[in-house]
């Protein structure tokens, strides 16, 4: 194994409903090549706890910094994955020195209106108050089936977190993507249902200099269900 301090150091973000562990594959697939690794628990998943119940981004982008001094990184490479790559987009924004490169896969960044989506979600409001008369099982499943076609499943299953995801989606990423010019690698999957292929296009508009690659055949959680295939992508920003 080639000494690890001559190997850029990496720092993985996972994504909502996600914890560190998920990415173990991944972690041990970059340590067999000699990089130091860095994999957290982002507040409010795994064993780490909200710092307060009304988190924004730039709370989690002051996490992710005290992380980084504390454990004193050295302009990692930064991997985010869906949610964490709203957090990494916004930290390489604010700290574009102390970034080398950024990987991203799977990011929400941009934004989705379709008239499927505005029927779902009036359904899902006028639906609520039809369907008070019918078991729970039944309104959980139409629930579970609208926040699905809305694309906000995530949000239907955040829980005590709702307000925090809330918070996190309103905020707009496009800002802070067009400003972003480190050496940027963009790596999705050509199924993804919740953050669509034909994004990738469209971020490229706002950041032109960003390499891509679209992976046949896997979805939005490639990156820790298959980390052989995410980690063959990603080598090339290595």
């Amino acid at each position: 194994m080639k000494n690890e301090k001559s190997k850029p150091q990496i720092l993985l973000l996972h994504g909502w409903g996600l914890r560190a562990q998920v990415y173990k594959g991944l972690v041990n697939l970059l340590k067999e090549k000699g990089h130091s690794v860095y994999s957290l628990d982002l507040p409010g998943f795994g064993s780490e706890p909200l710092v307060h119940n009304n988190m924004v981004l730039d709370d989690y982008i002051v996490f992710v910094r005290r992380f980084v001094e504390k454990r004193k990184l050295v302009k990692p490479i930064i991997v985010g994955h869906s949610f964490g790559g709203r957090v990494a987009i916004k930290y390489t924004w604010k700290y574009p020195d102390e970034v080398s490169k950024l990987i991203l896969t799977g990011v929400p960044i941009i934004r989705h209106t379709s008239l499927t989506k505005k029927i779902a979600f009036f359904a899902a409001v006028f639906g609520g108050k039809v369907l008070k008369t019918f078991p729970e099982k039944i309104r959980h499943n139409f629930r579970k089936m609208l926040y699905t076609i809305i694309g906000e499943w995530d949000y239907y299953n955040a829980g005590k977190l709702q307000q925090v995801f809330k918070n996190i989606i309103g905020e707009d990423l496009i800002q802070y993507a067009q400003n972003v010019h480190v050496p940027t690698l963009l790596i999705w999957g050509a199924d993804d249902r919740l953050t669509p292929a034909s994004d990738v296009k469209k971020i490229k508009k706002y950041m032109p200099h960003a390499q891509s690659f679209v992976i046949a055949n896997v979805g939005h959680k490639f990156p820790y269900t298959d980390p052989q295939l995410f980690f063959k992508a990603m080598r090339s920003m290595l």
